[in-house]
């Protein structure tokens, strides 16, 4: 066990379900959140292209108060991750999807709370990976 002047690193995720609770709710908050402002924001008018780079863009600044938020409860490395990948992937999916169909404010809060599940799984697993507990 390698030691650092802060402490032991072989701790890099916090796994007590107090933390993969707060994992699980603070991503799906952020997605809910970004994928309805995008949902009510961009209509079938907007580019494809122009929708998702402005999808992904807000939903990184719209994550920013909602992290803050949560941090004060999950801690703040614990949820930076996954709130950030959710929020950006769920602006972008939600505005790509907005920019082709009409999209209501409630399906596509739906949507982006969908898309923090398996970016969750993806974090938590990429975590295994890199730390060199996963086979």
């Amino acid at each position: 066990m390698a030691e650092v002047a802060f402490g032991p690193i072989d701790d890099q995720m916090e796994t007590r379900p107090y933390f993969i609770f707060g994992d699980l709710v603070s991503s799906v908050l952020v997605g809910t959140a970004v994928g309805a402002v995008m949902a009510a924001l961009i209509s079938v008018t907007w580019p494809t292209s122009a929708a998702m780079l402005v999808g992904m863009f807000l939903g990184m600044a719209l994550c920013i108060p909602i992290q803050t938020g949560c941090s004060v409860f999950f801690g703040a490395f614990e949820v930076m991750i996954p709130m950030m990948l959710t929020s950006m992937l769920a602006g972008m999916v939600v505005a790509m999807r907005s920019s082709m169909l009409a999209v209501s404010v409630g399906d596509g809060a739906l949507w982006g709370g969908c898309i923090a599940l398996p970016v969750l799984a993806f974090t938590y697993a990429a975590n295994a990976i890199l730390a060199g507990e996963a086979r």
